[in-house]
């Protein structure tokens, strides 16, 4: 709960100290005054000390009227110069905790605006001879909201008993609802605020803030739904990210190895069986896995060992013929490459076609789309083409190849639509098939690449050998033993990193396992059952409230409240379908004010039925609005004036006469805060 208990004002002219103090209980308040006599600066006095100026149009003291921050009338027609001035707010919550709040408007010091002293007891109790422990905050910073030790908002935040949660902004991002925010739905100011429900509430870029406001306000379950929503979609964005990331580990450690993947899912599944995950290694023209590429060249190696080292001159025979056999694979591979980098520069062709394609299209569906537009809008071009009628001579004109006995019927601009849009469907299928061939013959043209550099390597080292003394060993068996060490060591590494990104794949596997499951026991329906007995019972006290306001533009049974967004609608029936029309532009002006009348106070029962945050605190600045008549107001005042345990200030000036007042206030129980004169005057 949030109670206003008093309020002080302090204003220091060059003419002596102005000012004045005020009063307010548990139920109805009513603060009367005439115009002009201060009553709007007593509303906006309560939020400036409170930091909810914001939703009276701006922040700091340019939101406070001049007669707290430039000059005192008083008596009328006598001026003095503001010189400082002070507002302080003593208020209470459900746990009977008192604080009072300082606020400066103007200062001749070095006090900022945005700083806010909070003194934790009664600053006004003149029994007391030591003032109460204050400590100094600031609001309206980076900080505000969530600084522990300084941040006012916070510490108000804390004060109510409130966790404000997380909120998805409009650019995806996670922010907390703002508890200005949350004060535009219980405070009601004059000039703006009875244009539209939470018609003052600041932006801050959150995405549907009204529905956010609300569900905090009755406590729904969907918020905390919504906020699991958003975490688990969250947790699948990084692990996808994750996955990504790992897939490219992969694929580098592949074409380090001169091998490929296979078995390895582009996007995050839960695997259950890793022994089809392999990188294959390709040996005389058979592709092995990378354990079995190890036993060959151990195998290999045990071989050579058991072997006796040629001369060059024995091996001149064997040289010959492994230089014939590597020239030969050396052409055949070549031709390949040629053969592959022929049909790599013709799947490129098309693919830039298919490119230039789907841009036209693109084209020529933004085209088809603009004309339904402005079809639809009831546009008439005139055109005799249009119409298929020639400009010079009235025939008819087909635009077509086919013979003019032949019947045809052009498309219409929505079936030509969704032509265009099927093509652009299939082209973009065509252009990702396109590019997966291009990669993985881009892939074989690099393996082909390396093939052909070791095999000519192999032919150097040979013609090498050849040339050289037949008396000496021979160089090709002894370094092939040392390549074969190199290679087997090099790929019992290349193992050990292999299995490496199988274990971090496995932890990936798992924690997608854990996300999916998570989204799997979200409620189809975000609306838990105690979510629609809220609502149901705010659309019910919200009918209730409209027939006892006697508002009488819609049919009741045409009166809902959205689910979208929780505020009220009217659905009515159009053929099959049921279309949802905000009850603001179907009311009149004095109607829709009785709406925001009902959806006010609507929102405070049920969440006092229902164990909400409401903070049982609403306050209205001239609730009187587009000239509703008295008996209706006092309709008004009669149904609010029962909520005792609450506590409801509505500032009027009863059109400054004592007829109306007596008229609107007649069996009602209040308490009367009268600003009888002005409201800063002379301090005795």
């Amino acid at each position: 709960m949030l109670k206003i208990n008093k309020i002080k004002f302090e204003v220091n002219t060059d003419s002596g100290l102005y000012g004045s103090n005020y009063e307010f209980t548990n139920g109805l308040n009513i603060i009367r005054a005439d115009n002009t006599s201060g009553k709007s600066s007593l509303f906006q006095a309560i939020t400036y000390c409170l930091g909810f100026e914001e939703i009276i149009g701006g922040k700091n003291e340019k939101t406070m009227q001049s007669v707290f921050r430039d000059q005192v009338e008083y008596p009328k027609d006598v001026f003095h110069k503001v010189v400082q001035s002070f507002v302080y707010l003593e208020i209470e919550n459900s746990k009977s905790d008192i604080i009072t709040i300082k606020r400066s408007v103007i200062s001749n010091s070095d006090r900022k605006p945005q700083l806010v002293d909070v003194y934790f007891g009664k600053l006004f109790d003149d029994t007391e001879d030591i003032l109460p422990e204050m400590k100094p905050m600031y609001i309206h910073d980076k900080g505000g909201a969530t600084d522990e030790i300084y941040g006012f908002h916070l510490f108000l935040e804390n004060f109510l008993d409130w966790n404000l949660p997380n909120v998805l902004t409009n650019s995806g991002d996670s922010r907390k609802l703002y508890i200005q925010q949350i004060a535009s739905s219980f405070m009601i100011e004059q000039k703006s605020g009875w244009s539209d429900f939470f018609a003052t509430m600041p932006h801050y870029g959150l995405s549907n803030k009204e529905a956010r406001v609300v569900e905090f306000l009755l406590k729904l379950d969907v918020t905390e739904n919504k906020k699991r929503k958003q975490q688990i979609a969250f947790n699948k964005r990084i692990i996808e990210e994750k996955w990504a990331t790992l897939n490219n580990q992969f694929i580098r450690l592949a074409e380090k190895g001169g091998g490929r993947v296979v078995g390895l899912e582009q996007k995050p599944v839960i695997i259950n069986d890793y022994r089809g995950l392999n990188i294959l290694l390709t040996k005389d023209e058979e592709e092995f896995t990378v354990s079995n590429y190890i036993d060959l060249q151990v195998e290999e190696l045990r071989a050579t060992k058991n072997k006796t080292v040629f001369t060059v001159g024995q091996n001149i025979s064997n040289d010959e013929v492994q230089l014939e056999k590597i020239n030969g694979f050396i052409n055949n591979l070549s031709l390949n490459y040629e053969l592959l980098s022929t049909e790599l520069n013709f799947d490129k062709d098309r693919l830039r076609s298919y490119r230039l394609q789907l841009d036209l299209l693109k084209d020529d569906l933004r085209k088809n789309k603009g004309a339904l537009k402005v079809k639809n809008l009831g546009a008439d071009f005139n055109l005799k083409t249009a119409s298929e009628t020639c400009p010079t001579c009235n025939q008819e004109i087909k635009d077509s190849l086919l013979p003019l006995e032949v019947e045809q019927v052009p498309m219409r601009l929505d079936d030509n639509i969704d032509f265009i849009d099927a093509q652009i469907k299939m082209v973009t299928v065509y252009i990702e098939g396109q590019e997966k061939t291009i990669n993985e013959k881009e892939k074989k043209l690099d393996l082909y690449r390396v093939r052909l550099s070791e095999a000519r390597a192999n032919v150097r080292q040979i013609k090498k050998e050849l040339t050289s003394d037949e008396r000496l060993p021979s160089i090709i068996e002894i370094e092939n033993r040392l390549n074969l060490k190199k290679r087997i060591e090099f790929y019992n590494k290349f193992l050990e990193d292999f299995n490496l990104l199988i274990e971090d794949l496995k932890e990936l596997s798992n924690q997608w396992k854990k996300v999916v499951v998570d989204e799997s026991k979200l409620p189809k329906n975000f609306f838990s059952y105690n979510d629609d007995e809220k609502l149901e019972f705010l659309e019910t006290k919200f009918k209730v409230l409209l027939k006892e306001f006697n508002y009488t533009s819609q049919q009741n049974e045409f009166i809902h409240i959205s689910r979208d967004n929780y505020l009220p609608v009217i659905s009515k029936p159009f053929g099959e379908e049921t279309k949802d029309y905000s009850i603001r532009f179907d009311s009149s002006g004095s109607d829709f004010i009785r709406c925001i009348w009902a959806y006010t106070f609507s929102l405070l029962d049920t969440s006092i039925k229902f164990d909400g945050n409401h903070p049982r605190l609403i306050m209205m600045d001239e609730p009187k609005q587009q000239d509703a008549a008295i008996g209706n107001f006092h309709s008004f005042l009669k149904s609010i004036s029962l909520h005792v345990e609450s506590q409801i200030l509505i500032f009027a000036s009863f059109e400054n006469s004592d007829e109306a007042f007596n008229s609107a206030t007649k069996d009602v129980v209040f308490n009367l805060v009268h600003i009888n004169d002005k409201l800063i005057r002379t301090i005795e």
